[in-house]
């Protein structure tokens, strides 16, 4: 009969097992997150109203370097920083077009020759011209890009909006709100 040799296992031999089989919650955590990063940013997780002029998202995210230039120059004081990063806030105001923020971009983020504002009005309260006579909003598009009819809320020609926010800003009964363009949509 061949013996074999008896090892005793006691705790430190599973502990030194252990050790060598397992992650710790850190480096599981390290790796999920180092594989996180080398993924492009998913379209779906774009929320950001950009400046006007800015370009691809992902390589936006890459170029902007938060110097906060465009928000400095706006006159509308519309850009706002959000994670060191220019995001449009049409809260207050809308946008005049001026693209002195495009200018005072020194890093190439954002580009006159870019789509303007990526951002579309939306019909997101009662809109009043259902009860009342109210044209407002296709009143102060300077595209036409809202299309109005008697009784019921605006349509947009998506073509013809250049995202500026005056129809979101000029309603009274604030049925608009400005919301990102999806790239399907601007296609």
């Amino acid at each position: 009969m061949i013996k074999k040799e008896s090892v005793i296992k006691d705790e430190r031999y599973y502990k030194a097992y252990l050790e060598n089989r397992t992650i710790s919650r850190r480096g599981l955590f390290r790796g999920l997150l180092k594989s996180a990063r080398q993924q492009p940013l998913p379209l779906s997780s774009v929320t950001a109203i950009r400046p006007p002029g800015a370009i691809a998202e992902s390589a936006f995210t890459q170029t902007c370097t938060g110097c906060e230039a465009c928000m400095h120059v706006c006159g509308e004081h519309l850009i706002v920083m959000v994670n060191q990063k220019p995001e449009l806030d049409f809260s207050t105001q809308y946008c005049s077009r001026c693209l002195a923020c495009t200018t005072a971009c020194q890093s190439g983020a954002l580009s006159p020759s870019a789509h303007p504002i990526t951002a579309h009005p939306g019909v997101k309260n009662i809109c009043q011209n259902t009860y009342i006579y109210c044209n407002t909003c296709a009143d102060y598009c300077d595209k036409q890009a809202l299309l109005w009819r008697p009784h019921q809320p605006p349509t947009l020609a998506l073509a013809l909006c250049d995202g500026c926010g005056e129809c979101a800003f000029r309603c009274p009964a604030r049925a608009l709100e400005m919301q990102l363009t999806s790239p399907q949509m601007a296609d």
